[in-house]
């Protein structure tokens, strides 16, 4: 699919204004921190957890390193860097060390959320842990189900949004009151999305949070301070950004000492008359529909109308919907906001597993859904914001060129 692509881009038919190579680079690695054996369980999690043969990369290891000094750290390095393995190694290591710690992970969206808990299940069952040690709290769980995770639950992952409504409304809840005096840590996946309103928003919450919390130990002789771990892939400067958003300084972990392996990549600008971007992309994703083998593609558009036209014309049968649609031969499916929680999970679990190939998508899949199997990336029109640009980049390839 990728040389496919690349033949027809080099070949003369398309106005092709810019194109340029990403070259590629090996992996570099790192020792795993000392620190990370001395767990309850006498196993090193990391090793435990991930089967690379040499298990960590050069930044996962300087970062967790860092963390297990206890200062506050925010890795900010590439898409499908590994940023997942360090903070979720950590707080495993955390409360199986510590068993009163309690460890509250922040997650922007809902649906990111919930492909991100699979991730971290899968961690708990490869060490032997009940499902329950890890749960979410979002806006589709039932309020009389949140008490219950809050018990059950070590690790407990939140929009801020459910965090700032509900938890911190019921502070005088016994169970909220001791599932934030036991708050040892505080994970924030996606930092970049904290920005603008909602940024300035999380960091009222976040000092709500830690005031809240200082309350309720002030009796305690000591009141350890809570850590917090931050994961990016897009803040130009991380640290300063960071210390605006929680108040606290970080140290950084960047693209400098990044040791991921990556892939080549072409990148080409295909200019086209204005109003027919959207028939340049279905010509591309008919040429690439007939001449790729392997490998997938994803389109970005930002019109949900746009999203289903597209894949209405690259192959989806316009006369299925909801769940039937899902369930039907169409080579190319729309994903946007709006949908319904089944469809939409069932479209992101086709993806991950490679039985849907090509995808047409507004903004909504650029955060943090893991799909390795893509080859190839269309944006129709420009994204609104280089962070935009760079996460819908990152999406490609991550298995192959």
């Amino acid at each position: 699919m990728y040389d496919a692509l690349r033949d027809v881009l080099y070949g003369g038919e398309f106005s092709v204004v810019e194109r340029f190579e990403i070259p590629g680079r090996a992996a570099s690695y790192a020792p795993i921190p000392r620190f990370l054996f001395d767990s309850r369980t006498g196993v090193c999690l990391v090793r435990q957890f991930n089967h690379r043969e040499n298990p960590l990369w050069s930044h996962q290891a300087r970062a967790l390193e860092e963390i297990g000094h206890g200062s506050n750290v925010v890795v900010s390095n590439g898409t499908a860097s590994g940023k997942s393995l360090v903070f979720r190694s950590f707080a495993f290591h955390k409360t199986l060390l510590d068993l009163q710690s309690r460890i509250l992970v922040f997650y922007p969206l809902k649906a990111l959320a919930a492909d991100q808990l699979r991730g971290w299940r899968e961690m708990a069952r490869s060490l032997g842990l009940d499902e329950a040690y890890i749960s979410r709290i979002d806006g589709s769980v039932p309020d009389k189900e949140r008490d219950d995770v809050l018990r059950k639950a070590r690790i407990v992952m939140m929009t801020p949004d459910v965090c700032h409504a509900w938890l911190m409304s019921r502070l005088s809840a016994p169970v909220v009151k001791g599932f934030v005096q036991a708050l040892t840590t505080i994970i924030m996946d996606e930092a970049h999305t904290l920005e603008g309103v909602f940024g300035s928003n999380f960091a009222f919450l976040i000092r709500r949070l830690i005031a809240a919390r200082n309350l309720l130990l002030q009796k305690e002789t000591e009141t350890p301070p809570l850590q917090f771990v931050a994961a990016t892939a897009t803040i130009k400067e991380p640290g300063p950004y960071l210390k605006r958003i929680t108040g606290e300084k970080f140290s950084v972990v960047g693209h400098e000492s990044d040791g991921a392996p990556r892939h080549k990549r072409l990148v080409a600008h295909v200019a086209c008359p204005p109003g027919e971007e959207v028939v340049v992309a279905k010509t591309l994703h008919d040429r690439v529909l007939a001449n790729g083998r392997e490998g997938g593609f994803i389109t970005f558009l930002d019109s949900r109308r746009g999203v289903e036209g597209l894949a209405i014309a690259s192959g989806m049968k316009q006369e299925t919907s909801g769940v039937n649609r899902l369930l039907s031969d169409a080579n190319v499916l729309p994903y946007r906001a709006g949908y319904a929680t089944e469809d939409r999970r069932q479209i992101e679990q086709r993806l991950q597993s490679g039985s849907l190939q090509r995808v047409v998508s507004t903004s909504a899949l650029e955060l943090g859904i893991d799909i390795p199997h893509l080859r190839v990336g269309f944006n129709i029109g420009v994204p609104e914001t280089r962070k935009g640009y760079r996460q819908r980049l990152g999406r490609i390839g991550r298995n192959g060129p």
